[in-house]
C-alpha cells in the first residue's frame, strides 16, 4: 500500500477525518461560546448602576443584585475597591480590606441622618439589612450616596474615609431586580 503524504496527489483525506476535524471545530467554537460573556442577558447597566444575576456562596441560592462599578480609594495602607450591592433584603458595602466599626462609618445619602450597619459581613464588608427599606428610598429619591469607612488596622492611617457613588439610575436598575 503506498503512504499518503498530505500535499502530494495521490493524498486526499478520508471523509471520517474529514467529519471529525468538522465536529471539532463545531464542538469548539460552541464551547468557547458558551464560556463568553453573554452581555445584556446577564447585566443590564442603567446609569451607574447594574442589574445582574449572582452565586451567594453563604444562601446556597442564585439571586439578582443592583450594584454599583468598583471605586478605588486609599484604605491607609494600599488602594481597595469599594462598591455597593443592593438586594431585596439588604445593603451591602463590598471592601477588599478590613472593615472597622465606629459611631462615623455608615451610609448618608445626600443631607439625610447617616446610617449605621447591623454588623460586618466577613471582616470585609457593612451589611445593613433593618434599616435597607429606608436606604432604597432614599437611593430612590437621592442623587449621591456616601459610605463613611474605616479600615482596620487603624494604623497607619486612623482617619474616617468617605467614597461617594452617584445615584442616577438606581431607581431603574433596582426596578429590574423581580424580573432579571
Amino acid at each position: 500500500m503506498r503512504a499518503r503524504i498530505p500535499g502530494s496527489r495521490a493524498w486526499r483525506p478520508r471523509p471520517a477525518a474529514v467529519r471529525l476535524v468538522i465536529a471539532s471545530v463545531i464542538l469548539f467554537s460552541g464551547s468557547a461560546w458558551a464560556a463568553a460573556p453573554k452581555g445584556a442577558a446577564d447585566t443590564t447597566p442603567d446609569g451607574n448602576w447594574t442589574t445582574k444575576r449572582i452565586f451567594d456562596v453563604f444562601r446556597n441560592e442564585s439571586r439578582c443584585v443592583v450594584e454599583t462599578p468598583a471605586t478605588t480609594m486609599d484604605d491607609g495602607r494600599s488602594p481597595t475597591k469599594v462598591f455597593l450591592r443592593v438586594d431585596g433584603r439588604s445593603l451591602t458595602v463590598m471592601t477588599q480590606s478590613n472593615v472597622d466599626i465606629g459611631a462615623d462609618v455608615g451610609v448618608r445619602v445626600d443631607d439625610n441622618k447617616l446610617i449605621r450597619p447591623d454588623k460586618i459581613f466577613l471582616d470585609q464588608n457593612l451589611l445593613f439589612e433593618t434599616s435597607s427599606a429606608q436606604i432604597i428610598e432614599q437611593f430612590k429619591a437621592g442623587l449621591v450616596a456616601e459610605a463613611h469607612l474605616r479600615f482596620w488596622p487603624t494604623w497607619p492611617d486612623k482617619g474616617l474615609k468617605t467614597v461617594r457613588f452617584s445615584l442616577i439610575g438606581f431607581t431603574r436598575a433596582y426596578a429590574r431586580l423581580p424580573g432579571c
